[in-house]
């Protein structure tokens, strides 16, 4: 069977079709186009690997608005957090010898609050959070340092870890067998 091909019209229309959209890059942003069809190779886009996982996944659907917004919190929280360069939670510093800069009392009240939503969730769902809200991890990686093995597929294990999110940044009880 032969497939034929149909005649593009010559037009401003059909110049308009042939050149695909490509974004403009900004501070922060890597296009990287790839193919996107696994059948037949040829369908292209345009991504950028720049961006944010979690804003991501939020402009494609796959989290809802509270679980982006909960996200976002704790994404910023710690963007605060590490404005000098420090990656612990803790208070207590440690390490080289020499002078270090102190803490601002913005980043203590981050560290604060990341510690308090930490104590809320599960071990595992702090995990995803950790790494897919904080650090920038994709969900899959995400999942994986988490567990192993998990029965449901990894977009719906990062919504139930977001789900728990909200539900903390709500002030609800989280799990209904802890107290």
């Amino acid at each position: 069977m032969s497939r034929r091909r149909k005649k593009k019209s010559e037009g401003p229309a059909a110049a308009a079709q042939e050149e695909p959209y490509h974004p403009k890059a900004g501070p922060g942003s890597v296009f990287v186009e790839e193919f996107v069809s696994a059948r037949t190779g040829r369908e292209k886009r345009t991504r950028n690997i720049g961006e944010h996982p979690l804003t991501l996944a939020h402009a494609r659907g796959k989290i809802s608005d509270d679980q982006f917004a909960a996200g976002e919190e704790v994404r910023k929280l710690y963007e605060l957090r590490e404005l000098s360069g420090k990656d612990s939670t803790t208070l207590i510093s440690g390490g080289a010898a020499g002078p270090r800069d102190p803490f601002t009392q913005a980043q203590i009240d981050a560290i604060r609050r990341l510690d308090h939503i930490r104590a809320r969730l599960s071990e595992r769902d702090w995990i995803i959070v950790e790494k897919f809200c904080g650090e920038g991890w994709s969900m899959a990686a995400s999942v994986r340092a988490a567990t192993h093995c998990h029965p449901s597929s990894v977009h719906y294990r990062v919504q139930e870890a977001l789900e728990e999110l909200v539900a903390v940044r709500q002030g609800r009880r989280v799990h209904p067998f802890q107290g």
